[in-house]
């Protein structure tokens, strides 16, 4: 990736258009195709009896068929299982064109900037959650931690403690939250109360003109409205700068109308790998949470794979892959 790295960083700014989408410039042993312009890739990571992709080709619209059967030729030519995790509608078509099976796993909810604001019965779970807040006294602003020590300091202990809370939230796959990774792209939203920061919201950029509300962290027995408030600022902020779009991320197995939806068709072991999955990243608690935000337009995800049963021996890979020192 290091010889590539500008070129994909360009092409991000140019065509990213999903949450996660910049995860492929992390630390992670991660590798890329182009297509055959160089005008779009797609990132994967490989491991031992799978080969994955997170969200969709960054490429042009019309593209995604090009670089999902590249990759899904290079997986077959390993012998190795593939999938496309968290992928468009689009680039959920174009697979299935190539005869991949599909399955539906959630949505990802977007926030237009334009409109965006706390008034109004649209967001008053928010706002009712700040205000308690600010009556206790918290407080938000932009933090720094590449420029200020005691910011990074601040940060690091708050992050360090959210993880002692819960030893599952201690995966150093690329799913990990890390506030310093990507840090010179990033920007970060804190809440403090008497002085000590006790919450705070990581962004990252989605594109040019749109970010991703990536890793929402919190004390605790931080108070009640605290991580709201730095949501809220953080939009107010990129709002007021001009730029476009927010997405609040993906929601595993989400309907906004409806809520939880369990999946289908994974057969035996394949919901094995969800069960296990789900007990580890806490989907409910995590769609709970992210759906006070409500969206201006909510994506379809989907899962793309190889055809043929998740057998044990590719379950066990697809965990090692995903949840990585946990």
């Amino acid at each position: 990736m290091a010889d590539v790295r500008d070129e994909v960083e360009t092409l991000l700014a140019r065509h990213g258009r999903e949450a996660g989408h910049y995860t492929v410039l992390g630390p992670d042993p991660w590798l890329v195709f182009f297509d055959q312009g160089r005008e779009g890739f797609i990132g994967f990571l490989e491991g031992r009896r799978v080969v994955a992709a997170w969200r969709s080709p960054v490429c042009a619209p019309g593209v995604e068929g090009e670089l999902v059967a590249r990759l899904a030729r290079y997986a077959t030519s390993r012998r190795k299982y593939f999938l496309a995790l968290e992928v468009s509608a689009a680039t959920m078509r174009a697979a299935e064109a190539l005869g991949l099976p599909a399955l539906w796993t959630g949505v990802e909810s977007y926030v237009d900037l334009a409109h965006w604001s706390l008034a109004g019965g649209r967001r008053q779970k928010l706002r009712w959650a700040r205000n308690h807040a600010a009556g206790l006294g918290v407080t938000w602003r932009e933090a720094h931690p590449l420029e200020r020590p005691e910011d990074r300091a601040a940060l690091a202990w708050v992050e360090s403690a959210w993880k002692a809370a819960r030893p599952e939230r201690r995966t150093d796959s690329f799913l990990r939250t890390d506030y310093l990774e990507l840090a010179t792209l990033r920007r970060y939203f804190a809440a403090e109360l008497a002085g000590a920061v006790t919450a705070f919201v990581v962004c990252t950029p989605i594109n040019a003109t749109g970010w991703y509300l990536q890793d929402l962290v919190r004390l605790g027995d931080a108070a009640r409205g605290s991580l709201e408030g730095a949501l809220a600022l953080a939009l107010d902020t990129l709002r007021d700068e001009g730029f476009e779009t927010v997405s609040n991320g993906p929601l595993p197995f989400w309907r906004p109308d409806e809520g939880r939806q369990d999946p289908h068709d994974l057969g035996v072991v394949g919901r094995r790998v969800l069960a296990f999955f789900d007990h580890q990243y806490r989907f409910s608690g995590i769609n709970r949470f992210r759906s006070k935000l409500e969206p201006d337009r909510t994506e379809a995800l989907y899962v793309v794979r190889s055809r043929g049963v998740i057998t044990p021996g590719v379950a066990r890979s697809i965990q090692r892959l995903l949840n990585r020192g946990a």
